[in-house]
């Protein structure tokens, strides 16, 4: 590589590492892995292989817009094993052969190399999930990426025996654990700023058994989805995309403070005409928690901010972002009626006020009633700051549980100098009671530039880690990090 990257990619702790690798048995400096912790955390990650292929650089180019990492720990017996290894994705091959960046803006493809035109450009760097015996790696802007979970080695892009034939998949496909059927989408679906929908029920099998194509209200971003036993909800995110303004240079997307909130509504295996677009006053609708039914209405329970929940991100048309800390997120709870002779939602509830996006919930109780979400946070008035004074970048410090019940709140403080990964969370056994089990997160220390495992009593996060687990390399923010029962994969392993 001949040309270093430039000083916004390397402010604090996430300078990028472009590190391969394992580490066999990792050292366990506190406490003791519990063990009966059998099964997989994984995580994506965004880690550029080269500095971008811009004159400019943006925050979500920057931050989000890297090769896709599987960067996974395989606890098992009381140990825990690391590993990490890059998505050969198109994208990745084609700029690994070139020894340089060949793609330009985050999802703009104006802005990239003449000879890599109609290259897939996802990085697969967002999510990645487990379904009918597949690991794969997903960015809502393509396809997703099947990659071995014994090694991390790309198999290939997953299209499910060639049945989807969308552009895109979303990165947060819901799964129904009575059926076993994943129901994914693509928004995008026929190619970058399109109002197309791509809609798919996958059995437990991988096999697509329903398929429907519709058209969203705008060409906006839809980057989570809920399920119920009858229904699937899109929730459209205020950020409008554009084809003119990518010719231009501009961003992909770009905060409309006016749009009201849209809620497309199917039934889990409807037809095209039998979507219903729901609105809504205006919010901004972030990550899905969980959604369930009572006497046939939707409940829909999912975190909104009062403005701009993806500043600094995507600014607005005029450049503006909310400060760090000003906005206002909470837990709301919707019911939709789908039958209703209004569009027009009006039954909204606020359970909780949080500080922060990313919710986890106990998986066994997806798409059913349930009690308690975890969510990770940030406490603003703790945030570490360089020499000059100015805040250094922090995703989350702390580590929230919530009872939806009581609308009550339990927390864990990482420190004063920590910023948090996205957790997961795993029960204590198959047949624990909700909420019964553990939370694991990697934590970085900002001046100290090192990465470690913490693993905590779900049910008593004051108590602090029950386990601390050196990592001997500097970890990057990945994005989304989920959980593998050891169960799922030593099946997958022997089919």
């Amino acid at each position: 590589m001949t040309q270093a990257f430039p000083p916004i990619m390397s402010i604090g702790i996430d300078e990028p590492s472009r590190f391969e690798g394992e580490v066999f048995d990792l050292e366990v400096i506190e406490g003791a892995i519990p063990s009966e912790l059998d099964g997989l955390f994984i995580q994506a990650v965004p880690e550029h292989q080269f500095p971008p292929h811009t004159p400019t650089i943006s925050m979500m180019d920057a931050s989000a817009g890297g090769d896709g990492l599987a960067r996974a720990i395989r606890f098992k017996n009381g140990h825990a094993d690391f590993l990490t290894r890059y998505v050969r994705t198109d994208r990745y091959v084609a700029e690994r052969a070139a020894r340089r960046s060949l793609f330009g803006h985050y999802r703009n493809p104006f802005s990239d190399d003449a000879t890599v035109a109609g290259v897939d450009r996802t990085t697969a760097n967002t999510a990645i999930y487990f379904h009918a015996g597949r690991l794969l790696a997903s960015k809502e802007d393509g396809l997703p990426y099947e990659i071995d979970p014994a090694n991390l080695q790309t198999l290939g892009k997953w299209t499910a025996g060639g049945a989807i034939t969308s552009k895109t998949l979303t990165a947060h496909p819901k799964f129904d654990p009575k059926s076993g059927e994943m129901v994914a989408f693509g928004y995008a679906a026929k190619g970058e700023c399109t109002r197309d929908i791509a809609y798919y029920v996958i059995d437990r099998d991988g096999k697509v058994i329903h398929e429907a194509w519709f058209e969203a209200p705008v060409a906006a971003m839809i980057h989570d989805c809920a399920a119920t036993d009858d229904y699937t909800v899109f929730p459209i995110m205020p950020l409008t995309s554009d084809t003119e303004r990518l010719k231009q240079g501009g961003l992909h997307f770009q905060f409309d403070p006016e749009m009201p909130q849209y809620f497309g509504v199917i039934p889990r295996y409807g037809r095209s005409d039998d979507v219903r677009w729901f609105e809504a006053p205006r919010g901004f609708p972030g990550h899905t928690v969980n959604a369930f039914q009572v006497e046939g209405k939707i409940v829909f329970d999912v975190l909104e901010a009062n403005g701009n929940g993806f500043g600094p991100m995507f600014p607005d048309k005029d450049g503006n972002f909310p400060p760090m800390g000003s906005l206002t997120t909470k837990l709301v709870r919707w019911t939709i009626d789908y039958h209703a002779n209004s569009l027009e939602l009006t039954q909204r509830e606020e359970i909780a006020r949080v500080t922060g996006e990313g919710p986890h919930i106990d998986e066994r109780f997806a798409l059913r009633d349930y009690r308690y979400a975890w969510i990770p946070g940030l406490d603003a008035t703790q945030v570490p700051r360089d020499q000059s004074g100015r805040p250094l970048p922090v995703m989350f410090n702390t580590l929230t549980r919530l009872d939806i019940a009581t609308g009550e709140t339990v927390q864990w403080f990482a420190g004063e100098t920590a910023t948090l990964q996205d957790p997961v969370y795993t029960p204590r056994s198959p047949d624990a009671p909700e909420g019964e089990g553990y939370l694991i997160s990697i934590v970085n220390h900002v001046f100290e530039k090192r990465s470690e495992v913490v693993i905590l009593d779900a049910a008593n996060l004051p108590a602090g880690p029950i386990a601390r687990i050196r990592i001997p390399v500097r970890l990057r923010t990945g994005i989304h990090a989920t959980w593998i029962d050891g169960a799922r994969l030593d099946a997958a392993a022997n089919n």
